[in-house]
């Protein structure tokens, strides 16, 4: 968890991410407080703060003797009647973690896609995924950059959606295409694979204005998991 914000700020954003990313689906019951308590090793007053901000912004509703169960994933609601592939995985039985390599700042080029979308500079992330603790996705986000971001203000567990949210930045839809891909050297070494081919993904996030948010780059080690959507009809 952050160390720069309050306890209370830092378990309501991880049980956000964790509605966000469909670890907890609309109509689930959230862990009860005990459980909650005993999971991040804080006080009962600190949850049940962290749960009065997540029932204000509407994610959840608290019913006496009842529970706190999940209203609404608001931004992935919006985006896609498509379950996220993190939660699938998740719902396989498989461990999926990520971890943050790098937050830099990046100067583009006039004649480039960055410079069309954010202008002179922006953020470039790097994340790498681990499912069951093999190196499985490797990915860079590239986000607008109007608010200060660096390695001491986002952790393994925020989400980009709402870190991008909370920044007044709303995202209303997005765009994927998938592709072959045959990265660089170094990718392939993070993901321990050899010279050969990935699945690439990439992603542009944008408002309802058709403005991009976020561009991102996704490479999958397919040797661990096939790629899977699955939707609600």
């Amino acid at each position: 968890m952050q160390k720069n914000s309050p306890l209370y700020i830092q378990v309501m954003e991880i049980i956000k991410d964790k509605i966000l990313t469909g670890e907890y689906k609309i109509g689930d019951f959230i862990p009860t407080e005990t459980e909650l308590e005993e999971k991040f090793q804080v006080s009962k007053i600190t949850i049940r703060k962290a749960i009065e901000l997540l029932e204000a912004e509407g994610y959840v509703m608290k019913k006496s003797g009842k529970g706190t169960t999940v209203l609404s994933n608001s931004i992935f609601n919006k985006l896609s009647k498509a379950d996220s592939f993190s939660s699938i995985l998740k719902m396989e039985g498989y461990t999926l973690r990520k971890e943050i390599a790098e937050v830099t700042t990046v100067f583009n080029e006039e004649i480039s896609e960055l410079y069309q979308y954010f202008g002179e500079k922006c953020y470039k992330i790097i994340r790498i995924y681990y499912l069951d603790d093999m190196p499985y996705i490797y990915f860079e986000h590239y986000i607008p950059h109007k608010f200060k971001l660096d390695k001491d203000t986002i952790d393994n567990y925020t989400s980009l959606y709402m870190l991008l949210h909370n920044n007044q930045l709303y995202i209303s839809k997005f765009q994927d295409e998938f592709f072959i891909d045959y990265p660089e050297e170094g990718i392939l070494s993070k993901l321990q694979l050899n010279s050969e081919p990935l699945l690439g993904r990439k992603r542009k996030s944008m408002d309802n204005e058709d403005n991009v948010l976020e561009l991102s780059y996704a490479k999958y080690n397919t040797k661990v998991h096939n790629y899977i959507i699955k939707y609600e009809i």
